[in-house]
């Protein structure tokens, strides 16, 4: 798949096949817990279901043709049936994954998309991963089911998205850069590495993902401090690790993407 293994080189993942073999659910949802270690890969894989992709603590990526989404515990993914994606978790987490069924995918929508997790959701969430995989399909479950997708279909969606480049010319700049956010090279720099101008780059970067290649970067970067953030690094370790010149010039670059300085960011609901 196109512009994975977004946190790091191909050596540091241990890559996995997806081990959830079931043919059909036989449920309106299917409940899916499971610890993720650090540097966890789930290779390509899709099923016939939907799936609501979310972590209780660490922050996930995941991976579609589309692009990738990063995945802070405020927030979970939907991705319909029939979807390829790979799942990255570069410093671990506890999974708590709802497969839904297919039947729900109209109202859910037909591309993948970030939800907001507010406290009802995720306690929503949760509530149905600690159920048993043959739970009791009776009035009482079936009314928690259909709150729980309501509650899905009103989400507010969120923008923690890198969508896939359009133009191979772009590729070597986006795996350096997701390799190594703390490379320093210019636009000139990979222009004269590529035999492309600084202005045909910009071009393809806008095209393709509404921003330039400065504001592409900062938004890379700031994504990056997110899964840091929640892994428990501190602001100066962030910093120097993506390549800031200071924790103050880190704070401002957050804030512009973000609304908020990291700071803010850690004492959020």
């Amino acid at each position: 798949m196109v512009n994975s293994q977004p946190n790091g080189s191909a050596a540091h993942w241990n890559s996995i096949a997806t081990r959830f073999k079931l043919k059909r659910l036989g449920r309106p949802v299917y409940p899916r817990a499971s610890t993720m270690p650090p540097w966890q890969h789930v290779q390509t894989h899709q099923h016939t279901w939907g799936q609501l992709a979310y972590t209780s603590n660490g922050v996930l990526s995941i991976v579609t043709p589309e692009g990738n989404f990063v995945i802070p515990p405020d927030q979970a993914l939907w991705l319909p049936p029939n979807l390829p994606h790979e799942t990255f978790c570069r410093y671990g987490g506890h999974f708590r994954s709802v497969y839904i069924d297919e039947k729900y995918a109209p109202l859910l929508g037909n591309t993948a998309k970030l939800l907001h997790v507010d406290e009802l959701l995720k306690a929503m969430i949760l509530e149905i991963c600690a159920w048993e995989t043959d739970y009791a399909l009776d009035d009482k479950t079936l009314r928690f089911i259909q709150v729980f997708v309501d509650r899905l279909e009103s989400a507010p969606t969120s923008s923690f998205f890198m969508p896939t480049a359009q133009d191979d010319r772009l590729l070597p700049i986006i795996s350096e850069l997701h390799a190594n956010p703390g490379c320093h090279k210019t636009l000139q720099q990979w222009g004269e590495e590529i035999g492309a101008s600084t202005r045909t780059l910009n071009r393809l970067f806008t095209k393709s993902f509404a921003m330039n290649f400065s504001q592409w970067k900062q938004k890379l970067r700031a994504l990056r401090a997110v899964e840091m953030i929640e892994a428990g690094h501190n602001q100066q370790h962030i910093a120097e690790q993506l390549g800031f010149e200071s924790s103050s010039a880190f704070n401002t670059s957050f804030k512009k993407v973000f609304n908020c300085t990291p700071g803010q960011y850690l004492k959020r609901p």
